[in-house]
C-alpha cells in the first residue's frame, strides 16, 4: 500500500521519520509544480541509500572528475558500458574497472545524498508518494546514510539559514568583490574560503559557483556570508524570482533551431536577441548558453561571451568546446589568467580535434609566458 499526500499536510521530515521508524524499503517520489522533474529518494530498511533531485544522471561523474579521481576518458568509457547494461550504476562500473576505489565512490555518493536531502527538506509545497519495493542488489559500492543523522543535520542547517538569510536570502543572489585589495591588505582565509573567493566574478549566482566547485549550497553560502560580514564581498543583485515570458512560443528545440538558422544566414544579432530570451526562460540548459555565446562571439561582444560561457561551463563542466571558446573569449577581454585556466581545463578533457588542441596548447603556453613576464616586471 502506497503512502502519499500533500506536503502542506505532512512535512517531509515527518515522512522521513515515519519511514525510518517503520524500517521501510522502497522509493519516495516528491513532485513540485515549479520543477520539471520529481525528486527521488530510495530507502533500505529505513536508511537512505540514494537520492536525486531532477536530472542528475551525470552528477557522480562530475563529482569524481572535480575531485581528481577520474579522467573524462574513464567517465566516457564507463557510460558506454552503462549503455550496454541499462540500470547498472556508473560508480559500480568505475570500481569494477579498477578506475577508482569503492571508498572514493561511496564518499561522493554520500555527499550527493546529503545535499539532495538537505535541499529537499526546504520544500514546503508539493506531493509525496512512497511505494514499497525490494532492497537494492548488493554491489561493489554500498552506501547507507542513517535517516536520523540526515534529519539532525538538516535541522541544524535550517536553523543556521535563519542567520545567513540576513545577507544571503537564497542561492540565486550574485556576489561580487567590493574592491581590489591593496598591497597593505591582508586576508586571513582558509583554503576553502580562498577557493570560493576565486570564483566570485560579479556575474554568477551562488548556485552556479557551488556547482562549479562541486561543493554543497549550504557550505558555499556560509563562506560567502562570512566574506560579506568582513566587507570583502557584497551582494550586488539577486537573480530573477520569476521566470520571464519567452518571446518564442515554440518548443525549446525549435527555438534553438531558429537561432542556428539565423547564425547560418549571417544574422548573428537577431540570433543573439532570440537566444538571450531563450536563456532567461531556460537558465539550466547548457546548450542554450553555449549557442548564445556563439552569437555573442559573432558580433564581438566578448565580455558577454565570457559571462555566458562561464555559465555554460558551470552547467556542463565536461564540455571541452565550452572551455576552449571561454579561453579565447577571456583572452580578448585581457583576462589572461581566466583564459589560461580555461585552456588548461580544455586540455584535460577529451576532444578529437587535433587542430583545436594544438591551438589551445600554444595559447596556454603563450599566456603562461606573458603572465610570468608581467609578474617579474611588477616585482
Amino acid at each position: 500500500m502506497a503512502i502519499e499526500g500533500p506536503l502542506r499536510e505532512l512535512a517531509l521530515s515527518d515522512v522521513f521519520q515515519l519511514l525510518d521508524l517503520s524500517r521501510k524499503t522502497g522509493t519516495l517520489t516528491v513532485t513540485h509544480e515549479a520543477r520539471h522533474q520529481p525528486a527521488v529518494v530510495r530507502f533500505d530498511r529505513g536508511g537512505v541509500v540514494g537520492a536525486q533531485l531532477g536530472d542528475a544522471r551525470d552528477r557522480l561523474g562530475h563529482l569524481l572528475l572535480r575531485a581528481g579521481k577520474v579522467t573524462e576518458r574513464h567517465v566516457e568509457a564507463a557510460r558506454r558500458l552503462q549503455e550496454l547494461v541499462p540500470g547498472r550504476p556508473l560508480g559500480a562500473i568505475l570500481v569494477e574497472e579498477g578506475v577508482v576505489s569503492a571508498q572514493d565512490v561511496a564518499r561522493q555518493l554520500r555527499f550527493q545524498i546529503q545535499e539532495a536531502v538537505f535541499e529537499l527538506m526546504q520544500w514546503k509545497d508539493g506531493y509525496f508518494r512512497f511505494e514499497e519495493g525490494q532492497a537494492p542488489a548488493p554491489g561493489p559500492v554500498t552506501i547507507r546514510v542513517p535517516t536520523e543523522s540526515l534529519l539532525m543535520e538538516a535541522a541544524r542547517r535550517i536553523d543556521e539559514w535563519s542567520t545567513l538569510e540576513s545577507k544571503i536570502p537564497h542561492m540565486e543572489v550574485v556576489p561580487a568583490l567590493v574592491h581590489e585589495p591593496g598591497d597593505d591588505a591582508v586576508l586571513d582565509l582558509h583554503p576553502a574560503e580562498w577557493e570560493v573567493l576565486a570564483e566570485i566574478d560579479g556575474q554568477r549566482t551562488l548556485k552556479a559557483i557551488a556547482g562549479a566547485l562541486g561543493r554543497g549550497d549550504f557550505e558555499v553560502a556560509k563562506i560567502v556570508w562570512g566574506l560579506v560580514s568582513t566587507g570583502v564581498v557584497d551582494i550586488m543583485e539577486e537573480g530573477p524570482t520569476e521566470t520571464p515570458i519567452l518571446a518564442w512560443e515554440g518548443p525549446l528545440r525549435e527555438a534553438m533551431d531558429e537561432g542556428e538558422r539565423l547564425l547560418t544566414e549571417g544574422q548573428p544579432d537577431a540570433a543573439r536577441r532570440l537566444l538571450d530570451d531563450l536563456s532567461r526562460a531556460n537558465p539550466d540548459r547548457a546548450e542554450v548558453w553555449t549557442l548564445l555565446a556563439e552569437a555573442q562571439r559573432r558580433v564581438g561582444r566578448w565580455p558577454e561571451a565570457v559571462m555566458t560561457l562561464t555559465r555554460a561551463a558551470a552547467l556542463d563542466p565536461l564540455s571541452a568546446g565550452v572551455h576552449y571558446h571561454l579561453g579565447f573569449a577571456a583572452a580578448r577581454t585581457g583576462d589572461l589568467r581566466r583564459a589560461r585556466d580555461a585552456w588548461s581545463t580544455y586540455l584535460r578533457l577529451e576532444d578529437g580535434d587535433a587542430t583545436r588542441r594544438g591551438q589551445a596548447e600554444r595559447a596556454r603556453d603563450a599566456a603562461d609566458v606573458l603572465l610570468t613576464a608581467l609578474e617579474e616586471e611588477a616585482a
